[in-house]
């Protein structure tokens, strides 16, 4: 793709999207260090744990802990080799909810997102509180929490 065409084109100008993929490859950038070993359904507001990036990725971090809060993409990893694949969950109460609208690890890719509180940074460690992730579950993105952008 030329992105220095799409990227500099002019409001108005014509461009055609190309089709989307149908798979998607990615890589994990770090993995998560923390106390938590086994998955849990609850219970990680204060749980402390580190992102550990893989070399490579210091000047990409530059910068990070200028904010106050993190955005955390994650692959279950665990949760993919599970011989259940619910397309709905019963909740507490008895009401059930399709996959989509719980928090369920149990999702057709797997992926977590949590917005976590941002303790420090120290090189290619990025401690934070509040990960729902076990130990060695693969980060594949951080970004900042922006509350004009993330907040609704």
């Amino acid at each position: 793709m030329d992105w220095k065409r799409l990227l500099g084109r002019k409001e108005g100008d014509a461009w055609q999207r190309p089709p989307p993929p149908a798979e998607v490859t990615l890589r994990a950038v770090g993995y998560v260090r923390s106390p938590v070993t086994k998955p849990r359904p609850h219970g990680w507001a204060n749980v402390e744990s580190a992102v550990v990036f893989e070399p490579g990725h210091e000047r990409r971090l530059e910068g990070l802990e200028r904010f106050s809060h993190l955005i955390v993409v994650f692959y279950l990893d665990v949760a993919a080799d599970a011989p259940e694949k619910p397309e709905q969950l019963e909740l507490a109460g008895g009401r059930r909810a399709g996959i989509f609208a719980t928090r369920s690890q149990l999702r057709p890719n797997h992926l977590g997102v949590s917005v976590v509180e941002l303790l420090g940074r120290e090189g290619l460690e990025v401690r934070v509180r509040g990960l729902d992730a076990i130990d060695g579950t693969p980060v594949l993105d951080v970004k900042p929490y922006l509350p004009e952008y993330d907040r609704r």
